[in-house]
């Protein structure tokens, strides 16, 4: 078995020490026993989810031993500690707190927003999807992209006179689709740059620009030969993704709400830094 390195084992440690275990539901699982004090599977999982990549590649089976004598090892060292009377010295004891108070708010918040994300709300959110429309319908178009605005208005004059884009395109368009004759294919919102994406879900389709479309790339005249609405995935396709964004938004309101009558107020960078210098100075 590839041996963990110190530094990893030391994480292990601090995490094995701040963090405690998840409580499941049902009945836990024992690895192994301290003086008949059960260390728990989940505890070795939760530790191993927080392992470089590297480590978690080799599966639980190839660090399996090491995890259960790492958490054993923090076990012992905490029962150690607290014989001593480390657990009342005042820095060991506010680091304590402050683990714990992470722990506690992680667990909260888990907690409030895993309440919100029901399958009633997941369904809603697609419902709520699938009759916005706007936000999934596509554009057929193709352009002629030139460097000057004077060329571009030539171009529009020919096509007004009868010229055909397509030709038009292929001998005067400076862009990469110009030798296929212009065309972009389809394309959905937020797939362009915002000024060309505006004119050509603006446009009616058959219909070419009244007036040159400038973009960081140059200018260009377009033409939209079709539009459509994209067929919205089925929800089981979207599941994970509906139920991450109700997670964030779920969270958002969480932390909004905690905040109400709070005064929180942040010391600027600089004062601090310059705090913490005459303090070395001073101790020095």
């Amino acid at each position: 078995m590839k041996s963990l390195p110190t530094f990893v084992a030391t994480a292990i440690l601090s995490l094995s020490l701040a963090v405690p275990a998840q409580v499941i539901a049902q009945d836990r699982i024992a690895v192994a026993t301290i003086d008949g004090e059960s260390i728990w599977l989940d505890e070795i999982m939760a530790v191993a989810e927080t392992l470089p990549p590297e480590y978690q590649q080799q599966g639980i089976a190839g660090i399996y031993d090491q995890l259960v004598d790492d958490v054993a090892n923090s076990r012992l060292a905490a029962i150690a500690a607290r014989s001593s009377g480390l657990d009342k010295e005042e820095d060991v004891a506010s680091a304590m707190r402050t683990a714990a108070d992470r722990v506690l708010a992680e667990a909260y918040i888990t907690r409030e927003v895993g309440k919100e994300i029901t399958e009633e709300a997941i369904q809603a959110a697609y419902d709520t999807y699938v009759a916005d429309t706007g936000s999934r319908e596509t554009v057929t178009a193709s352009h002629i992209l030139v460097e000057t605005e004077e060329e571009a208005k030539a171009i529009i004059d020919q096509l007004k006179d009868g010229a055909d884009f397509t030709e038009l395109a292929r001998e005067k368009s400076t862009g990469p689709s110009g030798p296929g004759g212009g065309s972009l294919g389809s394309f959905g919102r937020g797939q362009m740059v915002p000024t060309f994406e505006a004119a050509a879900f603006g446009m009616p389709v058959g219909s070419f620009s009244d007036n040159p479309v400038q973009t960081q790339f140059g200018w260009h005249v377009i033409q939209v030969s079709d539009k459509g609405i994209q067929e919205a995935p089925a929800l089981d396709q979207m599941r994970d993704q509906i139920a991450a964004n109700l997670s964030r938004q779920s969270f958002a309101r969480i932390v909004e709400t905690l905040r109400v009558g709070t005064t929180i107020e942040i010391r600027p960078l600089a004062d601090v830094m310059a705090e913490a210098r005459q303090a070395a100075e001073n101790a020095q």
